[in-house]
């Protein structure tokens, strides 16, 4: 196994943050400009209590199920912490997820604090765990979309949906097997890729990193099968929310299993690290889906959407005060770029 790789320079990073920032302002300007992005819209959340209680509950679903799952996962490093000791990890990692551009992702935070009183020889599993939550985080949206795309046989009969609909049904199909696949190569032959894989290069060092995953999933299938349920499970309320939003901003009804056709496809762009928090991309990439269904609107919806779930990080600034005030917060020179949007929880 790696560890994680070691941050750039500060001022490299800080170049790649004002690149990024300005490539959001930019796609962000254009669609206001262009009248695909109304800003305005986020009132909706002040004028609907309702709709702001289900974006708090959400969030806090989002908060409570990451906790769970990575309590689950660091049974595989036979390290056990207690529940509320892991969701003030979980609130410090949206801080930093959600303010602090840089070098220092919250989850290689979380990880770091949980490594630095574990044994040391579970120290970099633990690390690469913080690794392997959010490859599961992008499993899960994939699948949970290709589940409720391929259970609405309507979706195959509209003209429209169609062709997103397999996209996505083709997307979990080589996730599922795909993956099912590698973890069967990685356990059959784990330590001849380890040498094959290892080299200086940030190439070389992502795959080793993929390979050391996929051994340490493969050594515990029910924890990765209870850590893939929980993700799930808060996908398939993500998309509920997000239909529900769809339906107040648009006025008019929009099934649930449309949105499920765009809402993985969506929120994937996200992981592309062309700017910070995936913001302009993601608003793009939803305008373009929404388009695709024959709906307007789908940048608007994104944003509030996105700024509901994003906003509240920022309540993780009190338990990241409360650890740094102890002395509690580690730091380490493992880190990783985080401009970019932390994957689907």
């Amino acid at each position: 196994m790696v560890p994680l790789t070691r941050a750039p320079s500060s001022r490299r990073n800080a170049v790649l943050f004002a690149v990024k920032a300005g490539a959001a302002a930019l796609l962000i300007g254009w669609l206001v400009r262009s009248g695909n992005l109304d800003l305005r819209a986020l009132r909706v959340l002040v004028d609907r209590p309702s709709l702001l209680a289900m974006d708090l509950g959400l969030f806090a679903l989002g908060a409570t199920v990451a906790t769970l799952r990575f309590r689950v996962l660091l049974g595989l490093a036979d390290v056990a912490v207690p529940f509320f000791t892991v969701l003030r990890l979980q609130m410090t990692a949206f801080f930093f997820n959600t303010v602090i551009p840089g070098s220092v992702g919250g989850d290689l935070v979380k990880a770091l604090y949980v490594a630095r009183d574990a044994p040391k020889e579970k120290r970099t599993t633990i690390l690469l765990i913080a690794f392997v939550e959010r490859l599961l985080g992008l499993v899960a949206l994939v699948l949970m979309g290709t589940l409720v795309t391929l259970a609405r046989p309507a979706i195959w009969s509209d003209p429209l949906l169609r062709p997103l609909a397999s996209v996505v049904a083709a997307l979990g199909g080589a996730t599922l097997f795909g993956g099912a696949l590698a973890l069967v190569i990685v356990r059959k032959a784990g330590a001849r890729l380890d040498a094959y894989t290892s080299g200086p290069s940030k190439l070389s060092k992502l795959l080793n990193q993929l390979v050391a995953s996929m051994r340490l999933l493969s050594a515990g299938p029910q924890r990765l099968l209870v850590a893939l349920a929980l993700s799930m499970a808060f996908h398939a309320l993500g998309m509920a929310f997000f239909t529900v939003l769809t339906k107040a901003l648009l006025d008019r009804d929009v099934p649930y299993s449309s949105v499920a056709t765009v809402f993985p496809l969506g929120l994937l762009t996200l992981a592309l690290p062309i700017s910070p928090s995936g913001l302009g991309v993601g608003h793009v990439a939803f305008k373009r889906l929404f388009e695709a269904i024959g709906l307007a609107g789908g940048a608007t919806v994104f944003n509030v959407y996105l700024l509901g779930q994003i906003v509240p990080g920022l309540l993780g600034v009190f338990p990241f005060l409360s650890l740094r005030r102890r002395g509690e917060l580690p730091t380490g020179e493992a880190t990783e770029d985080t401009t970019t949007a932390p994957p689907p929880r």
